[in-house]
């Protein structure tokens, strides 16, 4: 519906997201360049982001690994960062089955985080962004960037907004306000996990490794727990139940101040069984006794889910093409042992940010000048890191035991073995016809222990049910074959209620969803396809 008679709005740097990989990329080219001297000739750098207001999409852990931040801010804004605690005593554990576990006699190298930061990634990101808006960079919340825009030479020129004011129609409404083009000399995607436009960019410039992609759902709660001083700081983290002997899965528990407790979950997106419901399998984590001892006497009171992208270092496309780079979780940039991904975000967003300093101080933002980003990365600590753990993931979906040995050679050897790239198939191939001769777990619905809905609605997810679906399924004749075969798993992999099955059909509560987009990941037909709906909807994350 865009007006073809109207202007392009003209920008230098545009990024597209607003996480800490398109905030860092601002900093660190605004801070470049002004370090050079080049104060009075700054480029225009423009940051969209999809919700309403910035940090409202944005979920991890967290434990952050102060290295990402080494290089890009001062020890003065190091100590101001809006951080809960330090790491001050930290566990590993193997759950055997629902009653059982057995600790780790010591927590593995790879995996220390003694002294780290601790704390709420909406508030971090705030103050990223609070610190880029110093140095000159426009923020706008509320624009979702629906489509790249590309000139006769096929060179990435801008993107398209979408349009707001939509009913379900399609028709305009009184409040009609129709996207904008807006072109840059290089667009910086930064949209986080399995973003559509980045997902679009790699297929269509044939960017993507042999491998490719594979992801988790991570799902988590803020939990509010009796005080006790004396576990602010101690983290924990899990693998083992309740994920089966071929799925990656693991847990963590962070007592990030003295009355709250983050717990989530992580589950491949590669597993097999079709009646696994993941919501239900971050309840029965919840319920172990060890991880009881965490959280008991409390109260849930935030929910949010993402998906992780744990394919590694065999599984990152090129970074850089005309006109586009992309930068943090949208490149697989995640330690996949580890599951942490903010701090090598950080650092592409400072090798992006000082190859863009290079571009505007040399006029030239040619693919050539732009492929000095990937190489830049390298020199960083993340990169090295992503290398060492480069084929820890893949082999845990053939067996757990398997898994743990790979991983113990990587630490062992510092990621030289397994020196073959051990394969892994997509996530949506593999799924096993449903069984139903084994019901799960029953857990009763507490505070401690919300159901689907319930969290649903702590997370803050809202969305002007006006407006046309934004969650396609492209063939309902496929529906009725994935029915019957696999019972529907749309119900079941969706963590927030989207999808429902009623009178032999698949219904669509597109008002429900978290944008996660685990249901075009994992649907084996591959038959939804997730689209954005009108900008500033979605969740409303405050305190994740």
């Amino acid at each position: 519906m865009s007006d073809p008679a109207k202007q392009p709005i003209q920008t230098d740097i545009l990024c597209v997201g607003g996480g800490i990989a398109s905030l860092a990329t601002a900093l660190a080219t605004l801070r470049n360049l002004k370090a050079r001297g080049d104060e009075q000739a700054l480029p225009r750098i423009t940051i969209l982001d999809k919700s309403r207001s910035i940090g409202n999409h944005v979920l991890s852990g967290a434990v952050i690994d102060p290295a990402g931040f080494k290089g890009l801010l001062t020890d003065e804004e190091m100590e101001q960062l809006p951080i809960d605690a330090h790491v001050t005593k930290e566990s590993f554990r193997f759950l055997l089955n629902d009653k059982r576990s057995v600790p780790i006699p010591w927590v593995p190298g790879l995996m220390k985080a003694h002294g780290y930061p601790l704390g709420s990634m909406t508030k971090i990101t705030r103050y990223f962004a609070a610190l880029c808006e110093q140095e000159g960079a426009e923020i706008f919340p509320g624009f979702a960037a629906v489509e790249l825009i590309e000139d006769e030479s096929g060179r990435v020129i801008g993107v398209r907004t979408g349009d707001k004011g939509v009913d379900h129609n399609g028709k305009p409404k009184s409040n009609f306000t129709p996207g904008e083009e807006i072109h840059a000399k290089v667009v910086v995607l930064g949209e986080g996990g399995f973003g559509r436009l980045t997902e679009q960019l790699v297929a269509r410039k044939g960017l993507a490794t042999k491998r490719g992609q594979t992801f988790a759902l991570g799902i988590k709660e803020v939990v509010e727990v009796p005080e006790d001083e004396s576990r602010a700081g101690e983290i924990a983290h899990t693998f083992g139940y309740p994920s089966d002997q071929t799925t990656y899965g693991g847990g963590f528990i962070y007592h990030v101040s003295p009355t709250q407790v983050m717990v989530g979950y992580a589950y491949a997106l590669d597993y097999k069984r079709s009646e696994a419901d993941l919501h239900h399998l971050f309840r029965e984590f919840k319920a172990h006794p060890a991880i009881q001892s965490h959280i008991a006497g409390g109260r849930a009171v935030a929910y949010g889910a993402k998906v992780i992208p744990e394919g590694g270092y065999y599984s990152i496309p090129q970074l850089a093409t005309d006109g586009a780079i992309i930068v943090g979780d949208g490149g697989g940039l995640l330690d996949s042992l580890r599951i942490k991904g903010v701090h090598i975000a950080a650092q592409s967003g400072q090798a992006a940010g000082q190859t863009l300093a290079d571009c505007w101080a040399g006029d030239d933002f040619s693919v050539s000048a732009l492929k000095a980003y990937p190489e830049k990365l390298k020199s960083f600590s993340g990169w090295k890191e992503l290398q060492r753990v480069k084929n820890v993931r893949a082999p845990f979906s053939t067996h757990v035991a398997l898994g743990v040995m790979s991983a113990g050679c990587a630490w062992a050897t510092g990621g030289r073995l397994p020196f073959w790239e051990v394969p892994i198939h997509p996530d949506h191939e593999g799924l096993k016809p449903v069984r139903k001769d084994k019901e799960p777990k029953k857990i009763e619905a507490t505070p401690l222990s919300p159901d689907r809905l319930t969290d649903l609605f702590m997370s803050g997810t809202i969305h002007d049910e006006d407006q046309p679906c934004h969650l396609k399924i492209l063939d309902r004749d496929q529906c009725v074959e994935c029915i019957e075969l696999y019972d529907a798993p749309c119900q079941r992999f969706c963590p927030a209620e989207v999808y429902r099955l009623e009178d032999g059909k698949i219904h669509i509560d597109f008002s429900n969803c978290l944008h996660c987009k685990t249901c075009q990941i994992k649907d084996p037909y591959q038959n939804i396809e997730w689209t954005f709906p009108q900008a500033s909807d979605g969740p409303r994350y405050t305190r994740m």
